[in-house]
């Protein structure tokens, strides 16, 4: 076995990680959907989750953001609550945005926090209907299938009672643990921040549970950026793949395995 035999078997795996982590960054596949909202720090609200230009704004009790990313949760005696900004709203009567807190199989937080991805419902009454969302937290509490759990004011609740805290009223108004609101008039009796997020269910999402999606990555558009404040490190390098052709990229991963095969085959010649 000669030094440029290692060289060249170096260099192609180098070359091999380059493109199935390119392959990664454009990850797609099946999901299932469901909603919450506990007025907690959500999980990609902390430093270090993932690489990103800075983790995603919460809100003080007076709905100001808050720059302080160490500050506790409000799940926790915290002053860090999830910002009502960071609700779904419709563009039209088939395309919404919106946040939620995911799981991807295989993968943990770093791979997820603050990434955005484009959810295409495949079941009734919402097939035909397509949501971009950002990933500003995590649902590691179900993790036997995709998941996308999403923030909707009103829409699930849990034994948390940072909502109560956090607008000084009873956490009766958010609704029944684990379900949240019963009707669209219950609306009317969340704070007035949330109150759209909470239409939103009713109206354009027209009150599903557990809708299927079918899932893929893509470049957070501004209008979501410009909420959460947080825009992560590899959506350049997401943009630069999907100016290629996917059937450039499958012919360059050939390749490389090609050429990984032809210089074993001539190792174990050696």
């Amino acid at each position: 076995m000669t030094l440029s035999y290692l060289r060249n078997t170096l260099l192609l795996l180098d070359l091999f990680v380059v493109l199935t982590h390119g392959a990664d960054l454009a990850i797609s596949g099946d999901a299932v959907t469901t909603r919450f909202w506990d007025c907690c720090k959500p999980s990609c609200s902390w430093n270090g989750k993932a690489h990103f230009s800075q983790p995603v704004l919460t809100c003080d009790k007076e709905e100001n953001p808050l720059k302080d990313f160490s500050a506790g949760t409000g799940c926790n005696g915290g002053s860090a609550y999830s910002c009502t900004n960071q609700q779904p709203w419709a563009v039209n009567d088939t395309f919404s945005y919106g946040f939620a807190g995911i799981f991807i199989q295989g993968h943990v937080e770093d791979f997820w926090c603050c990434a955005c991805y484009q959810l295409d419902f495949t079941s009734d009454p919402l097939k035909n209907k397509t949501m971009i969302i950002q990933a500003s937290n995590t649902a590691y509490d179900v993790a036997t299938a995709n998941r996308f759990s999403l923030a909707v004011p009103g829409g699930n609740t849990t034994s948390h009672d940072a909502c109560a805290n956090q607008f000084g009223v009873s956490q009766t108004v958010f609704g029944e643990e684990n379900s949240g609101v019963e009707s669209k008039d219950d609306c009317d009796n969340l704070p007035e921040s949330m109150r759209p997020g909470c239409l939103w269910r009713f109206d354009w999402f027209q009150n599903a549970l557990y809708p299927s999606a079918t899932f893929k990555r893509v470049v957070c558009p501004a209008e979501l950026t410009e909420k959460t404040g947080c825009t992560r490190d590899d959506d350049k390098a997401l943009a630069n793949n999907s100016q290629s052709s996917a059937t450039t990229n499958l012919s360059s991963v050939f390749t490389v395995f090609a050429a990984v095969a032809v210089i074993i085959t001539s190792l174990l010649l050696v």
